[in-house]
């Protein structure tokens, strides 16, 4: 499978993520609701984060998936 860009269009929320699988982590994680781009393909998804990828992935303006 290919990895596409998606490009964040717009960000609609952003929340702490503390489901009982991030325990087994030392990293805390965001859930984003979000509308993304790609190529053309538009959606409204939520997608969990650490913080860190998320400040990077806000930096970007866009992820791989």
């Amino acid at each position: 499978m290919n990895m596409l860009e998606q490009h964040i269009r717009e960000v609609h929320s952003v929340e702490p993520h503390t489901a009982d699988w991030t325990k087994e982590f030392e990293k805390e994680f965001v859930e984003v609701r979000m509308t993304i781009n790609c190529y053309g393909v538009i959606e409204t998804k939520k997608r969990v984060f650490d913080t860190e990828e998320w400040e990077r992935v806000k930096a970007q303006g866009y992820f791989m998936s």
